[in-house]
């Protein structure tokens, strides 16, 4: 809902709708600025840490989940997902679908903008023209908002409105997609649909004074590479926040994030899956440990375009049967469910048609040798890309090389990227293997199969096609019938499962620490909600 990272949200990158406990990265003094709750007689400021600099102030271009959260706070579409996991209004008051499931009406609540001007249809309209432009350049907009009839027109260039907009009156909005699409209103609650004022134009926002948006916090204060800073928003359209404001440190050291912690300087941290059983084992933070499921799958992005042997199935398929997946999953990451499906538990009942393909070193080696490549020595040397502030990834990345060179024969070469820039060369397909993740952005399984992997989807940074996998997809995100529906995607899950475009390694779950003075942390299956009702004591 982007990435290790959404993803997503969830997307890319996510996940995501951003998920505070996942977007957490605990703490540590070398922030710039960050005080002390103790000395500071602040009580009532929310403390927890980004592990890197916040990717962009936009909600029109964020794609990982530790900035998601921040956007999550100051932005707001019209509807969004509540903790039983149900989309209800959120600028929206109501909202009606034609009989025909193409035809979207929304009632707008009289809310405000941070700078006190009214939310009106026409902000609604010019929000999403802006998430398309050219000139924001956004790289998911397309993927959440092009299913609005005039949506590819207008990102071209080739239109000079969003046709299948039109604003009714100021608090009415009418939405027109090209196809009656099930899941098109869990889209909009991704953040390049939030709705920022019509005047701030076709142009990214990349300074505080511009991320104006109607969240329960505004951004007070942004030093990159130090800290940001959120305050309450008083004049907030629901119900105002309990806490004057959330502090984000920008630290990159687990470590120190975890000291930090433990010296009452934050109030959440999420832990690396290395350090589970010192904190399970430790006395003081053992009833503050928190170990959430999230719908999201940890993989291994296969790029064709980067490495031209992942074109062949052969070679994807050999890659998946020789990394020992159980013994990342039970050795390094301490437990975390393996990803024995590419779906997420939650998302589809029912199994798919094929199962994923199981470590074996026989098979991986028969499979190589059935490629053009015949043996690893053959293949030129992968580079396996991973975030570089994630200590869970590092160990991976080591796990992935040894298993593929002592396995296959293949040169594995890891490198490190930080997040922002990891992103990019991923969108521009530049890399051959990648560690990601996938946060859902909404429960459906178009969210996980459709959106990533279909021959034209924008997310599909594989750049893998197979026309039958586009056929099942392709019909069960029209059809109306849920079991056929269902049987659709199942089939299509088993296709890919067979077809290993992207190597599954684990299912989503968190580690978490919470400060015992924090309360009314609430949040739905995808992700966190707006800290409007936290409480410290």
């Amino acid at each position: 809902m982007v990435v290790f990272v959404k993803m997503k949200r969830m997307k890319c990158q996510w996940l995501p709708i951003g998920f505070l406990l996942l977007a957490v990265a605990g703490c540590n003094s070398g922030g710039g600025g960050f005080s002390d709750r103790k000395n500071s007689g602040s009580e009532k400021v929310l403390r927890y840490c980004l592990a890197a600099n916040p990717t962009t102030l936009d909600p029109a271009k964020v794609q990982d989940v530790d900035t998601m959260d921040i956007i999550n706070n100051v932005y707001e579409p019209l509807v969004n997902y509540d903790e039983q996991n149900n989309i209800v209004g959120v600028l929206a008051s109501e909202w009606k679908v034609s009989d025909d499931g193409t035809t979207y009406t929304f009632k707008l609540k009289a809310a405000k903008f941070h700078d006190g001007a009214p939310v009106t249809g026409k902000d609604v309209k010019a929000s999403w023209e802006r998430s398309l432009s050219k000139v924001v350049n956004s790289p998911i907009a397309d993927t959440y908002l092009g299913d609005i009839v005039g949506a590819k027109e207008f990102s071209n260039g080739t239109a000079t409105e969003l046709t299948g907009v039109k604003v009714m009156d100021d608090l009415t909005v009418e939405v027109k997609i090209d196809k009656p699409r099930p899941y098109f209103i869990g889209k909009l609650t991704y953040p390049c649909c939030d709705i920022v004022p019509a005047k701030l134009g076709l142009k990214e926002i990349s300074d505080v004074k511009e991320a104006i948006g109607t969240g329960p916090f505004f951004i007070s204060d942004f030093k990159p590479e130090q800290r940001l800073q959120l305050k309450r928003n008083d004049g907030y359209h629901g119900e105002k926040a309990q806490i004057d404001g959330i502090e984000r440190p920008v630290v990159k050291d687990a470590a120190t994030r975890l000291i930090m912690y433990q010296n009452h300087q934050t109030d959440l941290c999420t832990i690396e899956k290395q350090d589970w059983k010192k904190v399970q084992d430790d006395a003081k933070l053992k009833d503050q440990f928190r170990v959430i499921k999230r719908p999201a799958v940890f993989y291994l992005l296969l790029g064709g375009k980067a490495y031209p042997p992942f074109k062949d199935r052969h070679v994807r398929r050999a890659v998946m049967m020789a990394i020992d997946r159980q013994r990342i999953c039970n050795e390094i990451l301490k437990g975390v469910p393996i990803a024995n499906r590419w779906l997420p538990e939650g998302i589809l009942q029912g199994s798919p048609t094929h199962d994923v393909l199981p470590y074996d070193v026989e098979a991986a080696k028969k499979e190589l040798a059935a490629s053009s490549f015949k043996t690893g020595a053959v293949l030129p040397t992968l580079e396996l890309t991973i975030r570089s502030d994630n200590t869970d990834a590092k160990f991976i990345a080591e796990q992935v090389t040894n298993d593929l060179k002592k396995n296959l024969g293949m040169k594995v070469q890891p490198r490190a990227l930080e997040m922002g820039a990891m992103l990019k060369a991923r969108n521009r397909g530049e890399l051959g293997c990648v560690f990601l993740s996938w946060y859902g952005d909404y429960i459906d399984a178009q969210n996980f199969l459709s959106m990533l992997l279909m021959s034209d989807a924008p997310a599909n940074y594989d750049h893998w096609s197979n026309p039958e996998f586009d056929k099942l997809c392709g019909a069960a995100d029209l059809e109306k019938d849920p079991a056929k529906r269902t049987s659709l995607y199942l089939q299509a899950e088993g296709l890919m499962l067979e077809e290993v475009p992207r190597v599954p390694l684990y299912h989503g779950v968190d580690g978490v620490l919470v400060d015992p003075r924090v309360g009314g942390l609430r949040y739905s299956l995808i992700g966190s909600l707006p800290h409007n009702k936290v409480t410290l004591k």
